[in-house]
């Protein structure tokens, strides 16, 4: 009686002092900022562009059973029974950091989870608690269970620049979110309460321990069964790498593409649209492209040849595509194209290459005479 007088009562408080809380029906238009991605011609990955959200998104039928379990389990086991709040949990959040006088324990639904991270500030507050709620009730009675959920794993934080399911799992694991296994759900799931402290890139064993705990809630739950939750514990794990801040495989072409493409679309649309870029390169062609160029500048050198850069573009000349491209020696030690920024004129160098297209079209011979007038 206690419990919902006290939630009623902040309920009513909070629709009198909050009267410009946000608009939840924005979130029909719910477009986060997703990772756009460069791949050479053969589809292989060059490189990831990415503002602070290194994010993929993905259908709520695209996550793996085992992890939607997981989250559920230790988030909010009760998601599919209440209406945005569960007020035994909430009521018994408010008794706590009441006695205590200050904000000691949470007690949001995977509902009220969305609303602080789309939402509010990561103030920890009664008052911010309060609105979490109003405006949780408010997204249940627009959307439907599964487009919250989908919301929830796409717009949480799992940790090392990864937001999102799908990015964390190709982080965590080297898989799409789609082939996760108990094991490897149950240690994801155990992450969102504190992400770079449970993580396994960070501590293997303190991961492993949160593992269990989400496995022994789901045990309770009788969502597996004994023997799930043992061999998912004793199940080793290959761990990915951290890819908060990935290397291009070839910068000098990453870096021109993110350029051309802000010039034709803008920034936010390359950082945050999500975007499937296949440029012309050939991976293999480029890294011989790059290994020409470092051992040609290592033989100028040792023959005394001053020679401080060099660049290096292989176009086809039936397609006009762009196959390979160094724009300089070493990107680390300098990020200037030389290949498409340094206007220069390649002087006689190139008149072989003129010349040899003159004769090829069969209208021209050694002795033709060219008047050299515009």
């Amino acid at each position: 009686m206690l419990t919902s007088s006290i939630i009623a009562g902040g309920l009513v408080g909070l629709a009198i002092s909050f009267r410009n809380l946000p608009d939840v029906r924005v979130l029909r238009n719910y477009i986060p900022a997703e990772t756009s991605y460069v791949y050479d011609v053969k589809g292989i990955l060059l490189d990831s562009v990415h503002d602070e959200f290194n994010r993929e998104v993905v259908e709520l039928d695209e996550v793996s059973p085992h992890l939607k379990r997981a989250v559920l389990a230790i988030e909010d086991s009760y998601f599919y029974q209440h209406h945005g709040i569960n007020p035994t949990s909430v009521g018994r959040a408010v008794l706590s950091n009441l006695e205590e006088g200050r904000t000691v324990e949470g007690g949001s639904t995977v509902t009220m989870q969305l609303i602080k991270n789309l939402f509010l500030t990561p103030e920890r507050s009664l008052s911010r608690k309060i609105a979490e709620a109003v405006l949780a009730l408010r997204l249940e009675q627009i959307f439907t269970k599964p487009q919250i959920l989908e919301m929830y794993l796409n717009q949480v934080y799992w940790g090392h620049n990864n937001y999102g399911a799908q990015t964390a799992a190709q982080s965590y694991f080297r898989k799409p979110v789609s082939q996760l296994n108990l094991a490897e759900a149950a240690m994801m799931a155990g992450l969102i309460q504190a992400p770079e402290e449970y993580s396994p890139f960070v501590d293997y064993q303190l991961a492993k321990r949160r593992q269990a705990v989400v496995l022994g809630r789901m045990l309770e739950l009788k969502w597996i069964t004994p023997e799930e939750a043992a061999a998912a514990k004793q199940q080793p794990l290959t761990l990915g790498d951290i890819t908060s801040f990935t290397t291009s495989r070839s910068p000098y072409i990453t870096e021109a593409v993110e350029q051309e493409l802000q010039a034709r679309f803008g920034r936010d649309a390359v950082l945050k649209g999500g975007m499937r870029v296949q440029t012309t390169i050939d991976l293999n062609m480029q890294n011989m492209a790059e290994q020409v160029v470092r051992e040609g500048h290592r033989n100028l050198r040792r023959q005394g040849v001053r020679a401080d850069q060099m660049a290096l573009v292989a176009v086809d000349p039936r397609t006009h595509f762009v196959k390979a491209m160094v724009g300089g020696v070493d990107y680390q030690t300098s990020q200037y194209n030389r290949a498409i920024q340094a206007l220069r004129q390649p002087g006689s160098a190139f008149k072989p290459f003129v010349y040899y297209a003159a004769l090829a079209s069969g209208k021209y011979t050694p002795d033709s005479i060219v008047q050299d007038t515009p």
